[in-house]
Parts: C-alpha cells; structure tokens; sequence
C-alpha cells in the first residue's frame, strides 16, 4: 500500500456532455446550465448600491439564506434596511451598535423597498440576454453590517409566435431583390471588336432559358420576352442556387 500513487487529471472540455439545443429552445425549467456573465451585474450593484447608501458597498454572489420549514425570508436582510435608514437619520455605519436590530414595520419596510427598487432597476438594464436563471443571491456588506439580498430576473419578453413556413414563403417571395438577369454571353478577342466607337452595335445571340444572377451566384433561370411598349419581362423558369466558376468569394 506504500507504493499506491493516484494521478488525477483534468477531463478535456469536448468530453463533457453539452446540450445541443440553443437556450431559446430549452425548457422554461432548466436552470442548472446556465452559463451567464453576472460580473456587469455584480459590479453595477455595488455603484448602485454606494450611491444609495452613501458609503463604500461590497457586492458577492451568496448562497441564499437557510430558512426553516415553512419560514420566509425577506427579499431584503433587515440589517440592510435598518442601516439605510440609520444612515438617513444621521447615524454612524462605522461604529458597531450604531445601526439598530430592528426598526419599527413601516421603517423598515420602506427602506427595504428602496433597496428592493434600486436592485431592480441594475436588473432590469444589466441582467446578461439570454440567461433562464429565476435571479440571483447577493452578500451585501456596507460598513459593519451584510445581509443577504435577492435579485429577481427582470420579467422576460414572451416568446414570439412560430410564423408557419407557408407564411414565411410568401414573405420571401415578396421581399424586393435586385436581380441580374444574363441575356448572352460569348468569348470574342479584343482585335475583333476593334475599332470601338459610340453608337457601335454589338449582335447578341440569346439563349431561350437565360441565369439569374445575385452577387456571385447564379440563383435560377429564366425566359425574356418582349412586351407590347418595348420593354423586356423576364419570366422565373426553375431555382437553384450555385456559386458561378472563377468567381471571386
């Protein structure tokens, strides 16, 4: 047994099993992997939370407080509430005895609330897009005193409804594009279509079934055919997207 030796080493991050469906399309009640950023929300709590309290205030991710069966925690420690309102009335954070245990219920209410709002609004603007998370435990600490506070996630815009694929059909169809349509194409050395001068008529020879053109690719074919005033209607024949040979992507 002396010469048992046990290495352990790191398992490579693609032997971890991930989930192939994106957050938009997993269900409302896993939260367990999710990955979100909370450092811009962290840290825009703590400059909140300074400018509400007047004083340097530490914020941290903490677990959420150990609450017996059936007993409630406030949303908002009432060490945070009775040192907000300390602080109004003039008292000293910095001193220990010098915030209260507890302020009468509409006191302490109130300033919970203030507290309450000020996270809120830091939620509302910095809460990471995407992230399924219900919210957020934070460790509070101003001066002598830290509780805990809850940060709830902002309410999340209702998924939109799926649009049927025959209605996104008929969006496509109706979206404007500029299409070229390539009426003749031929070879011809420079020699014989010299000398060049304006008015000069160069014959063309144009194929029954002619490509549509977007950018670098050909996206189908179609026929021309003339019309009464002069001008020239192309009509669509067959689609298909292919890039054209040599050119430039």
């Amino acid at each position: 047994m002396n010469d048992l030796r046990i290495r352990t080493e790191a398992m490579a991050d693609a032997l971890w099993p991930q989930s192939f469906l994106p957050p938009q399309a997993r269900p409302e009640a896993v939260f367990g992997d999710d990955d979100s950023d909370f450092g811009p929300v962290i840290a825009a709590l703590a400059r909140a939370l300074t400018a509400l309290f007047g004083l340097e205030t530490d914020v941290s991710p903490g677990p959420p407080p150990i609450v017996a069966d059936g007993e409630t925690w406030p949303r908002v420690a009432p060490a945070l509430a009775g040192l907000l309102a300390t602080l109004r009335l003039g008292g000293d954070a910095a001193r220990e005895g010098a915030v209260p245990a507890a302020f009468g219920g509409v006191a302490l209410t109130r300033h919970a609330r203030a507290i309450a709002d000020t996270i809120d609004t830091v939620a509302a603007r910095q809460w990471p897009v995407g992230c399924t998370l219900p919210g957020l435990d934070i460790k509070v600490r101003c001066g002598v005193v830290a509780g805990h506070a809850h940060v709830p996630a902002p309410p999340r815009r209702p998924r939109a409804a799926a649009v049927p694929v025959a209605a996104l059909a008929v969006r496509l169809f109706d979206m404007p594009l500029r299409v070229r349509v390539e009426l003749s194409s031929d070879t011809a050395l420079i020699a014989s279509l010299l000398p060049l001068r304006a008015g000069t008529v160069l014959p063309i020879s144009p194929a029954p079934e002619m490509p549509l053109i977007i950018g670098d690719h050909r996206i189908g074919r179609a026929c021309v055919a003339a019309l009464p005033d002069g001008r020239q209607q192309a009509t669509i024949v067959a689609m298909g997207v292919a890039p054209i040979a040599g050119a430039r992507t």
